[in-house]
């Protein structure tokens, strides 16, 4: 028997449909020692950003033309007997990049386009020769690749193996893992495999013939790379249960991606269906009180592909910094010039910008003002003054009746109440920083004694993991770090440094980093930004977002209209998760026209 997880899935034309879905999932003794790390996050990281709920809105939302990307090639490729069967997209150190796999009739490979000004082709890496020629959908995690790669004329041997494309233009290491499948014609095959982290488990789904069956393997995270994958469950797809399920059937999906969208499991099918429709669906994955899983289809959407590219071809679901989900689609070879379609959702009229409201007291309406400019996050300073947390930026401002609770807690209250569960009725979390001016760990405390009569509205974090609420609390300035550590129930996460960008505290503790721009950046708004800065810019931006932090910085340059729009230029392009402003309505604009 095999398994199930974060999967793509090919099928390479293969026709034959299925209607029935249910798990007999035969579960092993164990499923792994837990441990609270939260290791592997990667460009999927992103999909933490979302709710559930936004993630099945969105699906209705994607743009119906794709953006077309033209990639160049250089490499002779041996193109006959096969074709392209996945896509992903990949960010490293070193850059941008696009991997696609490839099955020919004589060896099986992978191919490297690197983004830039022109996107080009700057590795093939030739993986196993005939039998084992079809390099099959595949899923990139972090900078892991797991793939399939099988002998598609016996059909009944494959070897899934996993490599580290920490360094994707140089020649191709051996795999850090590999699990060899022989047996039964069709069932020992591995067309599509996906690779996701999920209750301290890195997870590997394996997919058969037509996706028939989809196999899982786990391994702790604390043991991977190097540890060993083990069977925990198989589902027959062919008799798995469906929970309310939607119009259409279970196709011969192409690729499968498996996600962790807040700690529940969610599965995209790509493929085309009897029509030659190109489909993407959205299935969240229950697991059932008989040890196995239920799929819950959510939504469907088709997709007009142009230039030749094709889900039968390859395609696969990445997401933008943002949390945005992304569908990624090739042609059937790499030519001398090949294109990628890709199809972004639509911006929901109310969708928070990455927008921070610094000192938000100070303005004519707090809170308010922020909110109508659709800011994602709002900044308060508190000081304690006996039981109350009293909003200013110095004690001797304080004034009567400006309190944490009336500026903020209770108008968020009332907001949530009247806009069906969320501040802005759009499904997303709104971020609250409260700055602590004055001691610590006293301040902290009161404040958690306050937010627990909020708990209902607030974002959770319990025993490690996040339970998302329509508001998330983020404690900065004076924070006492190993009181928040030690607590196996909070209603704010830490707001790190950037010296903590490497200290692997997990989001789930640390979902904020910020710092002072001055310290890491000369440039002033003014002129070009240094290219060295750039990079070093990006560079951070990046390994936050792979790490599950969103990025902020504090102190940017915004003496003149020219300076901040440069400034807010070059953050938004980096990727920066959320940008600070004192002038909340030209941010607005700022942010509208990008």
């Amino acid at each position: 028997m095999k398994l199930f997880n974060h999967t793509t899935m090919c099928t390479c034309g293969r026709k034959k449909q299925y209607k029935t879905f249910s798990f007999n999932a035969v579960r092993l003794n164990a499923l792994l020692a837990a441990t609270a790390l939260f290791i592997f996050m990667g460009l999927n990281c992103a999909a933490q950003n979302l709710q559930p709920k936004q993630l099945t809105e969105q699906w209705a939302h994607f743009q119906s033309s794709p953006e077309m990307i033209r990639f160049y090639n250089t490499f002779d490729i041996h193109n006959s007997g096969g074709h392209l069967q996945g896509i992903q997209a990949l960010q490293t150190r070193s850059g941008s990049y696009f991997i696609l796999t490839g099955s020919s009739g004589l060896y099986s490979y992978y191919a490297v386009v690197k983004q830039g000004n022109r996107n080009e082709v700057v590795a093939v890496n030739r993986l196993m020769d005939k039998p084992f020629k079809h390099a099959g959908g595949f899923q990139v995690f972090q900078n892991y690749m797991a793939l399939g790669i099988e002998d598609n004329d016996a059909k009944n041997q494959s070897k899934v193996c996993i490599y580290d494309l920490s360094e994707p233009e140089k020649p191709l290491a051996p795999p850090v893992a590999v699990i060899e499948r022989k047996g039964a014609e069709f069932r020992s095959t591995a067309g599509c495999v996906g690779m996701t982290e999920y209750e301290d488990k890195i997870l590997l789904a394996v997919g058969d013939w037509d996706t028939r069956n989809i196999d899982f393997y786990a391994c702790n995270t604390t043991d991977f790379p190097g540890g060993k994958f083990r069977l925990i469950y198989s589902l027959n797809t062919q008799t798995a249960f469906k929970k309310e399920w939607l119009a259409g059937h279970w196709l011969p999906w192409q690729n499968i991606n498996l996600f962790n969208v807040n700690d529940e499991l969610f599965l995209v099918g790509l493929g085309q269906d009897q029509t030659g429709e190109n489909i993407a669906s959205l299935f969240r994955v229950d697991e059932n009180n008989t040890g196995g899983f239920d799929l819950e289809k959510r939504a469907s959407q088709s997709f007009a592909c142009t230039s030749e590219c094709s889900f039968k071809a390859g395609a696969g679901i990445v997401f933008d910094s943002g949390g945005n989900p992304v569908v990624l689609a090739c042609g059937y070879n790499i030519e001398d010039v090949s294109v990628i379609n890709r199809f972004e959702t639509k911006p929901a009229k109310n969708r928070s910008w990455p927008a921070h409201a610094h000192n938000d007291y100070e303005h004519d309406r707090p809170l308010f003002d922020a909110l109508e400019n659709r800011f994602k996050s709002i900044e308060a300073d508190v000081y304690s003054v006996g039981d109350s947390l009293f909003v200013a930026h110095d004690f001797d401002k304080i004034q009567p009746g400006r309190t944490l609770r009336k500026l903020y807690l209770d108008p968020f209250k009332k907001e949530i109440e009247k806009n069906n569960g969320s501040v802005d009725g759009n499904g997303e979390e709104i971020i609250l920083l409260v700055d602590i001016k004055d001691d610590g760990l006293k301040t902290y405390q009161l404040l958690h004694k306050i937010l627990e009569e909020y708990k209902p509205v607030l974002t959770v974090f319990e025993n490690g993991k996040k339970k998302p609420g329509a508001v998330m609390v983020v404690v900065s300035g004076n924070r006492p770090f190993e009181f928040m550590q030690s607590q196996t129930t909070r209603y704010a996460g830490y707001d790190g440094r950037l010296e903590n960008l490497d200290s692997g505290i997990s989001p789930m503790l640390m979902p904020v980093v910020s710092d002072n721009w001055v310290k890491f950046f000369t440039w002033d708004g003014t002129g070009q930004m240094q290219e060295n800065e750039k990079t070093k810019l990006h560079q951070l931006a990046a390994k936050a977002r792979k790490q599950g932090y969103i990025l902020r910085f504090w102190g940017t340059p915004n003496a003149t209209p020219e300076q901040r729009i440069a400034v807010w230029t070059e953050l938004y392009q980096a990727g920066v998760g959320l940008i600070g402003a004192d002038h909340l309505n030209e941010l607005h604009d700022f942010l509208s026209a990008e």
